[in-house]
């Protein structure tokens, strides 16, 4: 198990701080990525409040590759660990581009970048990626390929609902460009439209649910001090709930797609 992916039909809440907030509750330890190619280093500046030296990021990370260096060490050495309440577990970001354009100059080391995070998923680390707006300029071939799961952060507003739909060609090309599932996540559902609405008016799966609190929000978005039951309230279980269910979903993709490769080892091994 290996790369979760987080894209926005746009005009949708909270495509970044979910995926921090999925990162921060995830199970295992994670490298979150921040690929939207339209910068602006939210994570530093609202969660982390600029408290952290800058690193080079995924633009460090494409000149090492260039260079002949080993994508997962330079990855290792371009993350910035976050500061999370699980002492077992390791949660790690890699810092995005720093100024519109940037995304172009990626271009062939996207492809030793996911080749990276496979072998990170191999060794016990999951990637989240959020990979900003869908729009006209697509995601990188090879990451939406081996993506294990495609998640599409919308609110349940028909404003925000409009702007889904009209991303309806993007979506369908997600889907026939991966071999891992594509579906929804719900920021604020009843709002007026549940999820089961909104997943059957789409055809998509329900990843899950988060609920809308722009004040337990500002936890992740501001780096507003959390209170004391902060991590027991409605929005921080429910961003806890979807990284429960979503993890599981990944793993079960895993091996429906790994499953052959699995078990031609298995056998192989007994054979042996």
């Amino acid at each position: 198990m290996s790369i979760i992916m987080l894209t926005s039909p746009g005009g949708s809440p909270g495509v970044t701080t979910t995926a921090l907030g999925l990162a921060l509750s995830w199970p295992r330890d994670v490298i979150l990525v921040d690929a939207d190619p339209c910068p602006g280093h939210v994570v530093e500046s609202g969660y982390l409040m600029g408290r952290v030296p800058p690193r080079s990021g995924l633009i460090g990370l494409a000149a090492a590759c260039r260079d002949g260096a080993d994508p997962v060490q330079a990855m290792w050495e371009e993350t910035i660990e976050l500061p999370h309440d699980c002492e077992d577990r390791m949660v790690g970001l890699l810092s995005g581009y720093g100024h519109l354009g940037q995304a172009s100059l990626m271009g062939p080391a996207w492809s030793s970048l996911v080749s990276a995070m496979i072998e990170l998923g191999q060794a016990g680390v999951d990637v989240i990626v959020d990979a900003g707006r869908l729009g006209p300029e697509a995601l990188p071939e090879s990451l939406v390929a081996r993506a294990c799961l495609i998640a599409i952060v919308t609110g349940s507003r028909l404003r925000q609902l409009a702007g889904l739909s009209m991303r309806s060609e993007e979506v369908e090309a997600l889907s026939s460009a991966t071999t891992g599932a594509v579906g929804l996540v719900i920021v604020g559902p009843g709002r007026p439209y549940s999820s089961r609405e909104i997943g059957r008016q789409f055809g998509l799966p329900v990843f899950g649910d988060v609920v809308f609190d722009a004040h337990a929000a500002a936890v992740l978005t501001d780096g507003e001090p959390a209170k004391k039951r902060w991590a027991r309230g409605r929005y921080a279980t429910s961003v806890q709930g979807v990284a429960q269910s979503m993890h599981e979903m990944a793993r079960r993709t895993h091996q429906a797609i790994a499953g052959p490769e699995l078990l031609s080892a298995s056998t192989m091994d007994v054979a042996s």
